[in-house]
C-alpha cells in the first residue's frame, strides 16, 4: 500500500518525532478549528490545510523545533483584500526587511509581517491566507515519487494546540506540527 511507503519516508525525515495517518475524529476537529478562524475580526483562511484535506489521506507530523533551521522561516502568510490582492505579507529576508524599514508606504505589524499602505483601501474587507510551505519545508527528498499528489500544510494556532493536546504534549515540548495531505498512486 503506497500510504505506508510515504508514511515510512516521512517517519525517516530528520526532526520527525511522530508521523501517523489522521483518524476521522482528528480530521473533523482540525477542520472545525480552521473553519472557526473565518469568524475572526480579520478572517484567516488556511488554504494549505484546505488543500491538504482535499487529498485522499492526511498525515499528522510532530517535529522537533528545539533548533532554528532556515527552512522554518518559509513565507506562508499573506494579508489579502476582497479582490485577492496581497496587501501584506511575511518576509524573512533580512536585506529586504531592512530596505522596507525606510519605506513610508510600509507598516510593520510584527518583526516579519508588513502591510503596504498604498494597497489598502479604507473599509475594504481583508483576510489572512496561509499557503503551503511546499515539500521542501519537510525534506529535500522527493516525496512526490510515491504518491499521485501531495500538499504540505501548517495548522493555525488552535489546530496546532489541539494536535499537541491530542498527543498529550505540553508547552514545554519544543515541537511544531505539520499536516501532509496525499493521494496514493
Amino acid at each position: 500500500m503506497e500510504d505506508c511507503i510515504i508514511l515510512e519516508k516521512i517517519r525517516n525525515i530528520p526532526r520527525t518525532i511522530k508521523a501517523e495517518l489522521m483518524d476521522d475524529e482528528m480530521k473533523k476537529e482540525v477542520l472545525q478549528l480552521e473553519m472557526n478562524r473565518l469568524d475572526e475580526m480579520i478572517p484567516l483562511v488556511n488554504q494549505a490545510v484546505n488543500d491538504a484535506f482535499e487529498e485522499e489521506e492526511q498525515i499528522v507530523i510532530i517535529r522537533d523545533a528545539s533548533k532554528y533551521y532556515e527552512e522554518d522561516t518559509v513565507e506562508t502568510l499573506t494579508l489579502r483584500n476582497e479582490a485577492g490582492q496581497i496587501v501584506g505579507e511575511e518576509i524573512f529576508d533580512e536585506e529586504e526587511l531592512e530596505d522596507l524599514k525606510d519605506d513610508p508606504d510600509v507598516y510593520f505589524m510584527s518583526d516579519n509581517f508588513v502591510t503596504y499602505n498604498s494597497l489598502s483601501t479604507p473599509g475594504q474587507k481583508q483576510h489572512f491566507v496561509i499557503e503551503s510551505p511546499g515539500r521542501e519545508f519537510l525534506t529535500d527528498e522527493k516525496l512526490e515519487d510515491c504518491v499521485k499528489s501531495l500538499v504540505v500544510s501548517l495548522p493555525s494556532t488552535d489546530a496546532n494546540n489541539y494536535i499537541k493536546d491530542y498527543y498529550q504534549l505540553t508547552d514545554e515540548d519544543i515541537i511544531d506540527t505539520v499536516i501532509v495531505g496525499f493521494t496514493p498512486k
